[in-house]
């Protein structure tokens, strides 16, 4: 994923506290210098996205299980590409991608990267848009914040299902941007702390695992040990997350 920038964006905080926009800003200094310019932090609804954030070839849908589209961030979604009169149009098209790969349920955590039609491509405030990432971060709308890993894996599943995708991809199809929220902060309720240092722990994961070194680490005849695994579980988790995930 050495060539694909993400776009992190929340709307402008009511309440108090610190906003995801804050969070991802101070997470992201984890990553490796070299790395932190292609993550954009925008303050910003998906309605009011400026270019050259909207210049995204992949959004993902932060979805339930069943990926019915119709409520948070999903329903502006819906708004945004389905055709007028017809809101469930790319509902549709998600529940028809996870009875294929799933048979109609989608675990949690998950990612399954959708083909956009062309009826669903014909936003011109979103021109590149064509891939939809449904990532479930619950069977249905509900409290999650007591699954402390939830963030992490789910990050974990699109960066693995974006890079599988530009591995067989021709030059036109590969995703070079992606824009996404946070991950189940909403209804969810993860706190907005723990969800970026997970989102931001899952890349720089990552971009270890897939790097030269990495790649050697882990190669097929180098199984990893406990001492390998433990270190990097490690670092998912900071003390005091359990109080903020009850």
């Amino acid at each position: 994923m050495s060539d694909v920038e993400f776009v992190f964006m929340e709307p402008k905080q009511k309440q108090a506290g610190m906003s995801l926009v804050e969070a991802w800003k101070i997470q992201l200094k984890l990553l490796p210098p070299q790395d932190q310019p292609r993550f954009s932090v925008v303050q910003s609804t998906l309605d009011e996205l400026e270019p050259p954030y909207s210049h995204f070839d992949c959004i993902v849908s932060p979805a339930n299980s069943y990926g019915i589209m119709d409520g948070g961030f999903d329903y502006y979604l819906s708004v945004a590409l389905s055709p007028p009169k017809d809101i469930m149009a790319l509902t549709r098209v998600a529940q028809a991608a996870i009875k294929a790969r799933f048979y109609g349920f989608a675990p949690p955590g998950t990612c399954t990267l959708v083909p956009l039609p062309a009826v669903l491509r014909q936003n011109a405030r979103f021109p590149h848009c064509r891939v939809l990432a449904v990532c479930p971060t619950m069977r249905t709308p509900e409290y999650v914040n007591w699954h402390r890993d939830l963030v992490y894996n789910t990050m974990w599943s699109l960066l693995t299902e974006v890079e599988r995708w530009n591995e067989g991809a021709s030059e036109e199809e590969r995703i070079r941007k992606v824009a996404m929220t946070g991950l189940a902060t909403g209804i969810g309720g993860v706190d907005k702390e723990v969800c970026a240092r997970q989102m931001v722990i899952a890349i720089k994961h990552f971009l270890s695992a897939r790097s030269a070194e990495g790649r050697k680490k882990w190669a097929q005849e180098d199984f990893p040990h406990w001492s390998d695994v433990f270190p990097i579980a490690s670092e998912v988790r900071e003390p005091g997350d359990e109080k903020k995930t009850r």
